[in-house]
């Protein structure tokens, strides 16, 4: 039995139609659209997290170009901006690529009324700091050094939701919690949203 020959011509016609009627332009609908436009199907997932990437991110925090904070995480410049734009960290202004608030939700381990707890923040400023204090903490438990922990008196940390946890700086508690087999820095944070 012989298959129907497919009429190519009346299809790619139906599909441009059927783009038009949409509110696409022609090249959208077609599948190819110009420079500056978007695809006919919006890809809205973010990119998967990064570590290179990420360390380029830093860098461009620190207030290198895009280009030189490209090249110090081995990365190409491509791909950096795209990793930029697509996570929403970056804008294009006066020709430049600014690095704007990063209000990404990170997964970071805290110590906190004599617990070790996961919580999830929600930007870059919040896991920063905790990631100092985490340092503070696994420098602290290495030297023994109390005035490490001296400038997280105090300090606290909210959650996604809220809810406020004061930075444990006990030196007794944070040996307790060394001992029952707590590392302090096995992961600074994870990007979960």
């Amino acid at each position: 039995m012989a298959r129907k020959k497919r009429d190519y011509k009346a299809e790619y016609r139906r599909r441009i139609e059927r783009g038009l009627s949409k509110g696409q332009t022609r090249s959208q609908a077609r599948g190819h659209p110009r420079s500056g436009e978007g695809h006919a199907s919006r890809r809205t997932s973010t990119p998967r997290y990064d570590r290179r990437l990420e360390e380029g991110l830093k860098e461009m925090r620190r207030g290198k170009s895009l280009k030189a904070a490209a090249r110090s995480a081995h990365v190409a410049p491509e791909r950096l901006r795209n990793y930029a734009t697509q996570t929403g960290v970056v804008r294009k202004e006066r020709r430049r690529w600014v690095v704007m608030d990063d209000r990404r939700q990170r997964q970071v381990q805290i110590f906190s009324g004599g617990r070790a707890m996961t919580i999830v923040v929600p930007g870059y400023a919040e896991a920063e700091l905790v990631g100092r204090y985490m340092a503070a903490v696994g420098e602290f438990l290495r030297t023994n050094n109390a005035s490490n922990l001296r400038p997280f008196v105090g300090e606290r940390v909210a959650d996604v939701n809220g809810k406020t946890y004061l930075l444990e700086t006990r030196p007794n508690i944070l040996y307790r919690l060394h001992a029952l087999g707590v590392e302090p820095f096995e992961q600074v944070y994870r990007i979960v949203g």
